[in-house]
């Protein structure tokens, strides 16, 4: 059973305004919310239709399925549904000056994001930083897109000038690779095993000049055809395989 202030509670969470308040997010598909629950987040609210599997149907609360389609934010429900806190995790800028680390500079496409973040986490990234005009990373459509791979790694949003700076005042050799069109050759990346941080912005608009005075290395991918450029989570995924190449 569900009451209708949960139902509009959660509708609520569709809406970035709505999880800022609260401090909660969805996750919906049984495989992203068993990721979750592996990852020991704060269960807030777990809803099922009588098609979950067995384990979750004892653990979360029944609900038809018109209920589920006013609480899903998705076009095609799911049988499982959890309504979850943030993560409290704090930025560590001493950790992430020893490791290879990710950030997107105006992302806006939740799909694209979410993309990005299992591509990130399939090469065994632990940090990806967001610029403050990027999409929601708790929207549900990104959530959806991870396919778990969220609750397996750190996402912060802020001013990403910020963030890398002080990343930089922590280990004064630490790379900032930025991927333009107008770059040298992106082999420069390949198989090394220094520390760093990959920037990829959006395909419509790129890095930011602010962003890109930050980078020590500019990087293009080669092409062969007459494309203009390639979609974001595609690049992110061709320098990640060419930076943990062994």
């Amino acid at each position: 059973m569900i009451s209708k202030n949960e139902i509009k509670r959660i509708r609520g969470l569709h809406q970035k305004k709505g999880r800022s308040a609260s401090q909660q997010y969805i996750i919906e598909g049984e495989k992203s919310v068993r990721e979750a629950l592996e990852a020991n987040v704060v269960l807030i609210g777990l809803f099922t239709l009588e098609t979950a599997p067995q384990d979750l149907l004892q653990r979360g609360a029944l609900i038809s399925e018109k209920e589920m389609k006013q609480i899903s934010a998705l076009s095609s429900i799911s049988p499982v549904l959890a309504v979850v806190e943030m993560s409290l995790n704090r930025l560590d800028f001493d950790l992430i000056s020893t490791q290879k680390a990710i950030a997107l500079d105006g992302i806006r496409d939740p799909g694209n994001l979410g993309t990005i973040i299992r591509t990130a986490d399939w090469f065994g990234v632990k940090t990806i930083l967001l610029s403050s005009d990027c999409v929601d990373p708790y929207n549900p459509k990104t959530i959806q897109a991870t396919m778990g791979s969220f609750h397996h790694l750190d996402v912060f949003q802020g001013d990403l000038k910020t963030m890398i700076k002080a990343v930089k005042e922590k280990n004064t050799d630490y790379n900032v690779y930025g991927a333009l069109l107008n770059g040298s050759e992106a082999s420069i990346i390949k198989g090394s095993n220094y520390p760093g941080l990959l920037i990829i912005g959006s395909e419509s608009h790129g890095i930011s000049d602010t962003i890109q005075d930050l980078c020590t290395h500019k990087l293009t991918i080669a092409g062969k055809g007459q494309a203009e450029s390639l979609n974001a989570s595609v690049a992110a995924a061709i320098l990640l395989a060419s930076w943990f190449e062994d």
